[in-house]
């Protein structure tokens, strides 16, 4: 039995957050999730109609308020699907948001320990988390329960250029999920990572208030980092070191007062003191009057520049 134990920050401040991340955490656009799941094995394409095998069985792994089971659950699936968080508090939210889904297939547990048999499951997807746990004690679980041939799935809302998207554009694909800016960029370059360097410098306001509550996360494992994508592109026993790799871009429109509220459900500001937050919270409200002006609007709510990235690896058994 592994003795690892979920990050404990993750645990402390998703407990007491739970409820606002629900509400102001972005959810995952089927544009992405639907080819994403067919890449997954979990379907396939006719034309422009997705066809989900839902006798295919599912553990979404670190499922939080499930942002993302309810794609999902919109394509079928119910008790194929297991879902696994250490957060009581998230996994609270959770069972409120999906009654449908049977009481024993929502379990609080780790990614070092997970409930469920060996070579048992087609496909493990990880949703805003697998920077939380990306090691080797978390792979060789993630492993034991995959069926020889399964998929493992990670994706990721992200709202900066960063090292996570270190990946060639040929090798890479993107979609368009509801941008105006997407016909503006140049993909003729040769990494992702320039693609969204244009993408982000678009809207000035965004770039600047998001470099700086990125200040403030130094100390706790983060998407943007980069980390997990290092794990998984060393030679390991678990999985391919191979990475599939695709993008969608889209515009969130958010209040101006929302700014901060979808700012302060990270955990690594959820943790601060009172008196920081109000502090950072001023700040942004400077940097919107600074970096805001008539192109930032969508009538009355700002231009959020942001993507999607989706991962598929394979199993080695």
């Amino acid at each position: 039995m592994n003795t690892k134990t979920a990050h404990q920050t993750a645990i402390s401040s998703f407990n007491s957050n739970h409820s606002e991340y629900d509400i102001f955490r972005p959810t995952f656009t089927p544009i992405l999730v639907n080819p994403f799941l067919a890449q997954l094995g979990l379907g396939s394409q006719k034309n422009d109609t997705f066809i989900f095998d839902n006798d295919k069985r599912i553990v979404e792994v670190a499922c939080g308020t499930g942002k993302f089971t309810k794609n999902l659950v919109d394509n079928g699936w119910k008790d194929n699907l297991l879902v696994v968080e250490p957060s009581k508090g998230m996994l609270e939210t959770f069972s409120k948001n999906f009654p449908q889904i049977k009481v024993e297939n929502k379990i609080l547990a780790s990614s070092y320990d997970i409930p469920v048999k060996d070579s048992s499951v087609d496909a493990i997807i990880i949703a805003q988390g697998f920077h939380w746990f990306a090691d080797e004690e978390a792979l060789k679980e993630l492993n034991r329960i995959l069926k020889p041939n399964g998929k493992l799935g990670l994706i990721w809302n992200l709202d900066l250029t960063s090292p996570s998207q270190d990946n060639l554009v040929k090798d890479s694909k993107f979609f368009n999920a509801g941008t105006q800016y997407y016909d503006k960029l140049n993909f003729n370059v040769k990494n992702d990572q320039q693609v969204f360097e244009q993408f982000f410098q678009i809207q000035k306001w965004n770039e600047e208030v998001t470099k700086y509550i990125y200040s403030f996360d130094l100390n706790v494992p983060q998407y943007r980092h980069g980390k997990w994508r290092e794990v998984l592109k060393q030679d390991n026993k678990y999985f391919d070191t191979e990475i599939l790799d695709s993008f969608a871009l889209y515009d969130k429109l958010i209040k101006p007062i929302d700014v901060w509220k979808y700012w302060e459900t990270r955990s690594y500001i959820t943790d601060l003191e009172p008196m920081k937050k109000e502090e950072i919270k001023k700040h942004i409200d400077e940097l919107l009057k600074e970096y805001v002006d008539n192109s930032s609007y969508q009538v009355d709510k700002l231009i959020k520049p942001m993507a999607t990235h989706s991962v598929v690896i394979n199993v080695k058994k």
